[in-house]
């Protein structure tokens, strides 16, 4: 029996053995799939990670993970799905930057193997850059008409030309641009009709204005012109005359010397191209007699205040400061920024202040105050408070330095006082010498030592400190000797050479170098003075007066001159809008030129009632 179910058992085992091995391969290859689905759902290829989940589903119906995989990627794909036709939605709305952003979402989630949703991708983005372009295409056709409208031909034609790599297929650029080509070739045709016009050449002018009115008849400007032409042509010898007039005007006046109304009379006949070239050299004849004048007006003022600083000088070397600053301050008035009479007025106002320093005048503005010290250092001396009087004199010294009645009842209190105060009081003065001194106050300083010696001769911190400090005053004045004398002498003879040869800029130099090594050299002083003055109106002039911009202010206000008195002529014939045109070319010049503005403004007055006369 046993041998029965053994035998029996033996039988089934081998006889399974075929279906287990192919289980192991339904489970394998199902396995796989699903490994495989996942990779490409990874790589966010869910269509394809479907397809191989459906596979595995295949082998094994009942895996409820592959069913769970697959309902995912459905998810995924509905998700896409419903953005692009979100994202298109969007487009039809005309809402592009939105749909960017939602296929750029479709783009970032999904994979290109999709074709599926990379072909509605694909699409999708291409219609964006369609209405880009588009948009682009249209604002540059604005952009090259707003040009075109200002008559900015050349930039409006860039714009045309560019406009194509947006929208090669667009036919309105190909009618702007043939527009402009027009717009170019009449606008050409009108500068050379208006240069022929200014230069006299009526015929030739009047033939390039009906090829105007021919490529366009509505042009505004061509009547005008032509209208121009024929009033010149009819009233030629009238206009003649009249040139003639403003020409034989300027002779007279220039002989008169009348210079600037002689300019403006040739500068008329210039502008009515009468006799031009001669009326050319009388301006420039006048200017040279002009520029004369005024060198020679220069030259007296230069010596005027060379004078002035010449009795200025006189006066200093005589004390007399005040009369010497009368003299300096006229010279001052003619020439601020004359460095020599500014020197020496500096030099009397220092004299004048030590002068008042030593003994105040009932002139100053101090005079009550040190009045008031003086009384009350008395007064403290008087009941023996010597260090008090100290204190008051002391105040007096402050404000003047040199005060001689100061520093002599000073002196006298400090000998008063027991010898600790006065050593004490010696020691504070000396403190407030060396603050003083580190102030760079060395003046003040030097007479505070000298108060403290006048007390005790032998204190030797202040001997020694005031001998540093008249060495450096030594030091900063110079000592002339007479070899710097005979230099000096040498340079300004040198410096007179070359102010007579007109080399102002050398002379001014050599006498600078003469001063330096003679400080008391004063004709050198003055010639310096003079020199320096003559250079200054110089450059004055010079730097407003440019030849070549004068040569450009010229032809401009020529030109001005050529626009307003055609206008008159056409105005007093009652050609109004050939009056206007011509005034508001001077406008253009010279937009603040108020003649032709109020004149524009009489014109179009006479026309307003030309035409309520004639309907009327």
């Amino acid at each position: 029996m046993r041998i029965l179910v053994f035998s029996v058992f033996i039988f089934m085992f081998y006889s399974s053995l075929p279906s287990l091995a192919r289980d192991k391969d339904i489970i394998k290859k199902t396995d796989q799939y699903i490994e495989e689905g996942r990779e490409l759902f990874n790589n966010k290829d869910y269509y394809g990670a479907v397809e191989k989940w459906t596979e595995a589903l295949k082998m094994d119906p009942w895996n409820k993970e592959v069913k769970m995989l697959i309902g995912d990627a459905l998810v995924r794909i509905e998700e896409l799905t419903e953005k692009l036709n979100e994202g298109f939605g969007l487009l039809d709305a005309g809402k592009v930057d939105k749909a960017f952003q939602t296929f750029l979402y479709v783009k970032d989630n999904s994979n290109p193997e999709t074709l599926d949703i990379y072909m509605l991708l694909v699409s999708g983005f291409n219609m964006i850059e369609q209405i880009t372009n588009k948009e682009r295409y249209d604002k540059i056709i604005k952009r090259g008409d707003e040009l075109f409208e200002i008559r900015k031909y050349d930039d409006a034609l860039r714009m045309y030309y560019f406009a194509p790599k947006f929208n090669p297929d667009g036919k309105l650029v190909l009618k702007r641009i043939e527009e402009v080509k027009l717009a170019i070739k009449i606008m050409e045709i009108k500068e050379k009709a208006i240069q022929l016009f200014e230069k006299d050449k009526y015929l030739e002018s009047k033939t390039a204005w009906n090829e105007v009115l021919d490529l366009d008849p509505y042009d505004e400007d061509a009547p005008i012109y032509l209208s121009k032409i024929e009033f010149k042509l009819r009233e030629r010898e009238r206009l003649l005359a009249l040139a003639k007039s403003y020409f034989d005007n300027g002779v007279s006046l220039y002989k008169r010397k009348q210079y600037e109304g002689a300019i403006d009379q040739f500068e008329n006949a210039i502008a009515m191209n009468y006799r031009t070239e001669e009326a050319k050299r009388y301006i420039d004849k006048i200017r040279e007699e002009m520029a004369k004048q005024r060198q020679l007006k220069s030259e007296k003022q230069a010596e005027q205040i060379a004078w002035y600083l010449r009795e200025g000088i006189k006066y200093y070397n005589l004390s007399q400061y005040r009369k010497s600053l009368t003299f300096l301050n006229e010279g001052h008035k003619l020439d601020p920024e004359n460095t020599q009479i500014k020197e020496y007025i500096l030099m009397d106002i220092i004299a004048l202040k030590r002068q008042e320093e030593k003994v105040v005048p009932i002139t100053s503005p101090f005079y009550k105050l040190i009045q008031d010290l003086k009384r009350l250092g008395r007064e403290s001396y008087d009941r023996m408070n010597y260090q008090e009087s100290v204190k008051y004199l002391e105040e007096i010294l402050l404000i003047f330095p040199f005060n001689e009645y100061a520093r002599l009842n000073l002196t006298k209190a400090l000998k008063k006082t027991d010898p600790a105060l006065a050593r004490e009081i010696l020691a504070e003065i000396y403190m407030e010498a060396t603050k003083l001194i580190q102030r760079d106050k060395k003046r003040e300083a030097v007479v505070k030592l000298k108060l403290i010696l006048d007390v005790d001769p032998g204190h030797r911190k202040a001997k020694n400190l005031l001998k540093k400090l008249e060495r450096e005053q030594e030091e900063e004045t110079r000592i002339v000797t007479n070899e710097d004398k005979k230099k000096s002498q040498g340079l300004y003879s040198e410096g007179l050479e070359l102010y007579k040869n007109e080399k102002l800029t050398d002379a001014v130099r050599i006498w600078k170098k003469a001063v330096e090594l003679n400080p008391e050299f004063v004709e050198a002083r003055v010639f310096l003075s003079r020199a320096e003055t003559q250079l200054r109106t110089l450059e004055k002039y010079k730097s407003g007066r440019d030849e070549t911009s004068e040569a450009v202010d010229d032809e401009l206000r020529i030109k001005v001159k050529k626009h307003y008195l055609d206008g008159i002529n056409y105005y007093m014939n009652g050609l109004y809008n050939e009056a206007i045109s011509e005034w508001e070319e001077v406008l253009k010049i010279d937009p603040e030129n108020e003649n032709a503005r109020v004149n524009i403004e009489r014109a179009k007055k006479r026309l307003e009632y030309g035409a309520v006369k004639s309907s009327s």
